[in-house]
């Protein structure tokens, strides 16, 4: 089936922009541990990550409005471990305040997530985790833990006849003599459970528990089949994993007559299996020759037909493990070899060690893999079926998922919108940084300037450049200025593995100054209006090769800025002191679009954002000619405004919502310019300007020519 019984996954929502808040963030590294459950379509799954900053686990939904963390009942550590087949419902465990977990029945897409109590209502000092859900949601199997002792449970929706003081809770009835059980999977109309429990002289026994009876109680309501082993029926270990849909096949690990412990596969009724045990059939391993190589069955495909684990690889004190898919037809291979029949390699020193789900058709597995620096990922594979695929045009192939290397590229393409911002406040706070007024005073009542501008934001390592020219006249005897005027911009950024992101377009502006007169006042209002094309090529990694899928799009934005300036506030020797306020607020929108090419190409939403910009500085403006000036500036920025966001879907995949929110930043900026004055008509004038880690670039030069007639 595709609910497994380990926890871990997927893509956070984050809640500031610029960053993917705890638990998972990228700038601190959050760590997958697998994926448990996927849909029955493979194209959603959950799971739990855990983050380096506070070391908590946490699960997380993701869904078609985005991905959800889950509401948990503390402040603790929290866990998922099974889903739905129509991804609906989702059950696990999380800390309550008091420091002990709770059960949980979590209704995902509608946000209600539910303590599903205490098997014993009177022993609050225990532990209570749901391991499945059956396909309505009214159903739920797992596990009661207090030191020395463990029980399996059922929880029924409205249910009257169960616990004392928890009647929708049923305690499941063990082997003879046992001790320890629990229930780890749960068909789909809620019917069968499966899961181990100890007793009849065994560390451990596979067994299987019709439900059918529960509700009406009394002796037997449950009835609890021992599964036996691969050794016989009544002799060696084995343990449950997974069920299937109907309840007839269960997956798990079972010891052999040597001893080992095998993938086991029992269907009801069969006649076909080992001698001993005619229903449970070994899978056996990916290495036949070694009689002492172990293998581990995790989940299945609800129809049973599709089953994938763990099995030993190589010699016997290598002690390797790879991952597996095995059908009647193919028997046991791993999944590397799998890809490889479907054109997709794995890099050199990667290894898929592990398979924790897989959907219905079995074309989508999710499991652990290992990289040559020995840290552990989770991996998404997926094999196509001939045809198109799930993406635009032909459609991709099939390819191997890093899925914390691909969240960071989805994210990275986020940065689309951060590139509009910046281009969109690059003329305001570089070409046109100052006031038209405060430009080289010149002769005549007209004037006309052309403007370059280069620079580079270095947390983002995004270059930008305009190009402008404009026209301006005097009215009201000089103290007012109008101009106007329309550049081209672009920018562009290097991704990782080789992608990039570039930005063109064009802008208009135009800029009203005033100055009251017998006043040092100078007000001025300024805005811009942008259009611009983004071309985004984001790489990832596709087992040993580098996958490129392609995506245009379109933006357009704009910035309106009110700005006033104390001119002249006091003056030492040549240098006058000139203070400044401005704010500014800007708005930008980022066209909808959709990847191609690639194994994994991305669908993503269109953006809207938002952003408000508060200024203040002073320059102090040194004559040291008649012709020549030198400004210098300090200011202090705030900006405050919506963050990039990725979201969208991968394309036959699972949807995914990263960044976003909301942010503010603080930062400062110091500034040269040189104007020099040719002669009465033409001034050249140069600019540098310095900024701290903010939203105005890092670096950034300018360089104008102005003349007057």
């Amino acid at each position: 089936m595709l609910l497994g019984t380990t926890a871990i996954v997927t893509m956070p929502r984050a809640e500031a922009a610029g960053e993917i808040l705890d638990p998972s963030r990228p700038d601190l590294g959050y760590v997958y541990y697998g994926i448990p459950a996927l849909s029955a379509d493979g194209t959603i799954f959950v799971g739990n990550v855990q983050d380096n900053f506070n070391n908590l686990y946490t699960g997380y939904y993701a869904h078609p409005d985005g991905t959800t963390s889950l509401p948990g009942f503390g402040n603790g550590p929290s866990a998922i471990y099974g889903m739905s087949g129509d991804a609906r419902w989702v059950v696990g465990y999380s800390r309550g305040l008091a420091g002990y977990n709770r059960a949980f029945l979590w209704d995902a897409p509608n946000g209600l997530a539910i303590d599903l109590g205490l098997l014993y209502a009177d022993i609050p000092n225990s532990h209570m985790a749901a391991h499945d859900v059956s396909g309505d949601g009214t159903r739920v199997v797992g596990s009661y833990i207090r030191p020395g002792m463990t029980r399996g449970f059922a929880w029924i929706k409205d249910a009257t006849t169960g616990e004392d003081g928890n009647e929708q809770m049923y305690r499941l009835t063990g082997l003879d003599d046992a001790n320890n059980w629990a229930a780890r999977s749960l068909s789909d109309d809620g019917r069968y459970a499966a899961g181990y429990s100890d007793g009849n002289a065994t560390t451990g026994r596979a067994v299987r528990w019709d439900l059918s009876g529960l509700e009406a109680g009394g002796s037997g309501a449950d009835i609890v089949l021992d599964l036996g082993s691969l050794a016989g029926v009544e002799t060696g270990d084995s343990a449950a994993a997974d069920i299937s849909a109907d309840g007839r096949i269960v997956v798990g690990a079972a010891t052999d007559a040597d001893g080992v412990s095998r993938a086991f596969r029992w269907v009801e009724g069969a006649v076909g299996g080992v001698s001993g045990n005619v229903q449970m059939y070994d899978l056996g391993t990916l290495v036949p020759s070694r009689s002492d190589a172990e293998s581990q069955a995790k989940a299945m495909s609800r129809d049973g037909a599709y089953i994938v684990g763990w099995s030993n690889v190589g010699e016997a004190e290598e002690d390797a493990r790879l991952a597996f898919r095995w059908t009647e037809e193919t028997g046991m291979e791993s999944v590397q070899d799998w890809l490889a029949r479907n054109g997709v390699t794995l890099d050199e020193g990667q290894l898929l060690t592990e398979g924790t789900a897989v959907s219905d058709d079995g074309r989508v597995i999710a499991g652990l893999m290992n990289l040559p620096d020995f840290s552990t990922r989770a991996f998404i594979a997926r094999v196509t079926s001939d045809g198109p695929g799930p993406g635009p045009g032909p459609g991709p192939g099939g390819g191997l998922m890093d899925v914390e290397e691909y969240q960071r590229s989805l994210y990275a393409a986020a940065g689309i919108a951060n590139a509009g911002e910046f281009l969109t406040w690059l003329p305001m706070n570089g070409a046109h940084h100052r006031p038209l007024l405060l430009t080289p005073s010149l002769s005549g009542d007209m004037c006309a300037w052309a403007t370059g501008d280069f620079a580079q934001h270095g947390p983002s390592a995004t270059g930008l450049a305009l190009g402008e020219m404009g026209a301006c006249t005097d009215l009201a005897g000089g103290n007012v200025r109008i101009g106007g005027g329309v550049g081209t911009s672009a920018s562009w950024q290097d991704l990782a593995l080789g992608g990039s992101m570039r930005m063109q377009g064009q802008y208009v502006l135009s800029e009203i100054d005033w100055q009251p007169d017998g006043t040092p006042l100078l007000l001025s209002l300024t805005g811009m209006l942008g259009s611009y094309h983004a071309n985004i090529d984001r790489a990832y990694s596709n087992g040993a090769a580098v996958a490129m899928s392609h995506g245009e799009t379109n933006a357009f934005g704009g910035v309106v800025r009110l700005r006033a300036d104390w001119l002249e506030a006091a003056t030492i020797g040549n240098t006058s002191i000139n203070p400044y306020a401005a704010l500014g607020f800007g708005g930008l929108h980022v066209d909808g679009y959709a990847e191609s090419g690639g194994p994994f190409p991305a669908t993503f939403n269109a953006q809207n954002l938002g952003h408000a910009d508060i200024r203040v500085g002073v320059t102090a403006i040194t004559e040291f000619s008649a012709q020549t000036k030198l400004s210098t500036t300090l200011e202090v920025a705030h900006r405050t405004g919506t963050g990039a966001a990725a979201t969208g879907q991968v394309q036959g995949l699972f949807d995914f919502n990263l960044g976003g929110g909301s942010y503010g930043q603080t930062w400062a900026r110091v500034g040269l310019e040189l104007d020099h004055k040719i002669h009465d008509g033409l001034s050249v004038s140069a600019s540098a300007h310095l900024a701290s880690t903010g939203r105005d670039p890092s670096l950034a030069i300018s360089a104008g020519l102005k003349g007057a007639f």
